[in-house]
């Protein structure tokens, strides 16, 4: 997979500010969840689209989405898409990442990816970092959740974008998501950069 990738180094937790630009294709995977249950690929066909937030249990930045991501899966999920926190760090183990969406009260399975391997198929570096798939795994959008993280120790008190609820409104009414990628400002995958 061909990937140009622009990154800035900032000090405290290593946020990190990513474009990357992943080839096409689909993904394909089987990962278990934190309670141990198996999920494959061959899942998304059951969805309109599937949400995958990469996230941290230690990253501030996609801490803060938790109500967010909560309200998104309350709003779409009923009408057919998908939603799983992603833990790419493979140092998090389940009972650490149960804790965690547990103590944020995460509504939907978290995908444990020690091997990185939905990271590296997507191209998602930072936490938080959200990409969409269709059913047949293709990916439709890749990027921010929102706009509230402006640069490195400036954020804005209410986004004045929603990358994703945008992303998920177009691809219910059967449209190409307006800006398919956008940069994430967040807290980097370790090991993939």
């Amino acid at each position: 997979m061909q990937r140009i990738s622009l990154a800035l180094l900032a000090s405290g937790f290593l946020p990190f500010f990513f474009i990357s630009f992943a080839s096409a294709g689909s993904v394909s995977f089987s990962l278990t969840d934190a309670d141990g249950m198996e999920h494959t690929s061959a899942d998304l066909s059951r969805s309109k689209a599937t949400v995958l937030m990469f996230v941290a249990t230690d990253c501030p930045n996609s801490n803060t989405y938790a109500p967010v991501l909560a309200r998104l899966y309350r709003a779409y999920s009923p009408r057919g898409v998908a939603f799983f926190n992603v833990y790419s760090d493979p140092s998090e183990s389940a009972s650490t990442v149960r804790k965690h969406d547990s103590d944020f009260e995460t509504p939907f399975a978290a995908l444990l990816d020690p091997q990185q391997t939905l990271a590296r198929q997507t191209g998602a570096r930072s936490t938080p970092e959200v990409v969409i798939l269709g059913p047949a795994g293709q990916e439709l959008y890749r990027g921010r959740i929102d706009n509230r993280f402006v640069d490195f120790g400036k954020t804005r008190y209410q986004p004045t974008e929603n990358d994703l609820d945008e992303a998920l409104d177009a691809v219910m009414q059967g449209k190409a998501v307006p800006h398919p990628v956008t940069r994430t400002l967040g807290c980097a995958i370790p090991g993939l950069n």
